[in-house]
């Protein structure tokens, strides 16, 4: 009986040391991945370049983002990034005002 018990325990060691073998596997990997992800974001930097535009009788700062950034981006962020950039107080605009709007370009 004695000898069955010691054969189940090495067998448990053996498991136990698979697990941490599988646990610090998985860790390093995941650190691993996450450096790649970093690093790939910091090569691939993107500049900033402003598009004049002229605004056209009724005309206004929704439109002109959904038409810049799409309909599927963040059309309020980018109403505000508008305003913020050409010191817009609100978002009364006059027809023949030129706004700066700003377009990512990946380098």
């Amino acid at each position: 009986m004695y000898k069955g018990n010691a054969k189940l325990t090495r067998q448990d060691e053996k498991k136990t040391n698979f697990n941490k073998i599988l646990v610090i596997s998985v860790i390093i990997l995941s650190i691993i991945l996450i450096i790649s992800v970093l690093s790939f974001k910091a090569m691939t930097k993107k500049e900033i370049y402003y598009k004049d535009i002229e605004i056209k009788n009724g005309q206004t700062l929704w439109q002109i983002a959904e038409s810049e950034f799409g309909k599927e981006s963040n059309i309020r962020k980018n109403v505000y990034q508008i305003k913020k950039i050409n010191n817009l107080k609100n978002s009364n605009l006059s027809p023949g005002q030129i706004i700066k709007v700003p377009i990512e370009k990946e380098v």
